[in-house]
């Protein structure tokens, strides 16, 4: 696991500004000092900006579920009281400027949601059983490597409020069980259903638009830690699922789902290369045989 609980931690801090106090959790937060550097530094402006409107400052994702490499995204989230302010946007995205500009290869990986606290105690999904969620659900978003905020519903799913509550690792703020609902087993797997079978169909309607080494081994890694994560309830890594896939599915995709772990593991892999066209066809059918178990499996 990426969290370390060391036998002597550092002391709690409080940061006050704008008439408002944050605290910031003791690290460390990651086996990386110059990525918690970073978290502690973008958590500081942040407060500082926002005052009163700041709640907290949490890791999820890999960094939460384990598993977390040096092909991880930087996944987190800020928790705020009420929705930005068109000035707090602005402010936000001259800090994210500040951060982007920073000597360390972590900070072109953040990828990060600005999340009003009465919407991440509200369940929310971007898939439906009958297709795609057609509600407003859009967040103040940073895409993976982006220098622009947008809006996007990347981040307002069940899944990342399972990964927070369950595992969340909270660098500045409360505790971030104490402000998230739980969310049941069976909640989490017909989102992960739902999900599958709605990516799938939008992937495989337009596969030219992944036809590059990147998304060849995400997708076969990510359907199979989909498929782990349908049958357990849970959320679990991409190495997890990876292993679960090799042990449980038929035998005939073993060669796939290797050949996309190491196609992860190596250095420069991007969307700018086209993937292996014969792969990419094998990655096609395993989107198909997944998204069958998925139709199959019964909540």
């Amino acid at each position: 696991m990426v969290r370390i609980h060391p036998p002597q931690r550092m002391a709690r801090t409080e940061i006050t500004t704008r008439g408002s106090t944050m605290t910031m959790q003791p690290g460390p937060y990651t086996e990386h000092p110059e990525l918690d550097a970073l978290f502690a530094r973008h958590a500081e402006l942040l407060q500082a900006a926002l005052g009163d409107n700041f709640v907290g400052y949490y890791l999820q994702g890999s960094l939460a579920t384990g598993g977390f490499d040096e092909s991880s995204d930087v996944d987190f989230i800020v928790v705020i009281r009420s929705e930005l302010s068109g000035r707090e946007v602005q402010q936000v995205q001259a800090i994210h400027n500040q951060i982007h500009q920073r000597d360390t290869k972590w900070a072109h990986r953040l990828e990060y949601s600005f999340f009003p606290l009465a919407v991440l105690r509200t369940p929310s999904s971007p898939f439906r059983g009958d297709g795609v969620n057609t509600e407003n659900q859009q967040l103040w978003y940073f895409d993976n490597g982006s220098k622009t905020i947008e809006r996007s519903d990347h981040c307002n799913t069940l899944v990342v409020r399972w990964t927070l509550h369950n595992c969340g690792v909270t660098v500045a703020g409360p505790p971030i069980s104490s402000i998230t609902t739980p969310v049941s087993p069976d909640d989490l797997r017909r989102e992960i259903r739902h999900t599958m079978l709605g990516w799938g169909r939008i992937l495989l309607g337009n596969p030219g638009k992944t036809s590059n080494r990147f998304y060849q081994a995400y997708l076969v890694l990510n359907y199979c830690r989909m498929l782990s994560d349908l049958h357990s309830g849970t959320i679990g890594s991409k190495k997890a699922g990876m292993d679960w896939a090799k042990e449980h599915l038929d035998g005939k995709w073993t060669d796939l789902i290797d050949y996309s772990w190491k196609e992860r593991q190596a250095p420069g892999v991007s969307v700018k290369q086209p993937a292996d066209p014969e792969k990419y066809s094998q990655t096609l059918d395993f989107i198909r045989y997944a998204l069958s178990l998925a139709a199959a499996f019964d909540i």
